[in-house]
């Protein structure tokens, strides 16, 4: 069998992509644009930094639109600020836009940790699940005084 030559897609076909991607959801800009080169790695690197300059300019991608809408999910699902954080600095956000976003949940992280162990064991806690549930919301990515605060404000 013969290999037939990847063909290089149109200005319009790479838009048309791009835009059913964000049509879904969010995306941050590292993100949409390793999208778009995983499905188009032969792309020249100026007509995917173009579309996403543009992108840009059109307030069509955004990374504080991405990160306000990311934060919000994880505070759903009772993740702490620096699980938050962390994956925010993957997706390639800046530390001012993550400290931005963070900082506007700042005053209801140790009460999200405690509303999260409620959910989780609704009565006192022995010595035994304290550690267990404490060792828990760190690996949610809630801070040690977060963690206490949530362990020690059911009692």
């Amino acid at each position: 069998m013969s290999e037939v030559p990847a063909q290089q897609p149109s200005a319009g076909e790479i838009r048309a992509f791009a835009y059913r991607l964000l049509g879904r959801r969010e995306y941050s800009v590292l993100e949409l644009d390793q999208r778009i080169r995983r499905k188009w790695p032969q792309l020249e690197s100026t007509a995917v930094d173009g579309l996403i300059g543009a992108l840009v300019e059109e307030n069509l991608l955004s990374d504080e639109r991405f990160a306000e809408s990311y934060v919000r999910s994880t505070l759903q699902r009772h993740q702490g600020p620096l699980r938050i954080r962390a994956a925010l600095r993957a997706r390639g956000l800046s530390d001012a836009v993550i400290a931005g976003q963070l900082d506007r949940h700042s005053g209801q992280w140790s009460e999200l940790a405690a509303e999260w162990l409620r959910r989780q064991h609704p009565g006192p806690l022995d010595f035994d699940a304290r550690k267990k549930f404490y060792r828990r919301l760190v690996n949610r990515g809630f801070t040690h005084d977060q963690a206490m605060d949530a362990l020690t404000g059911g009692d």
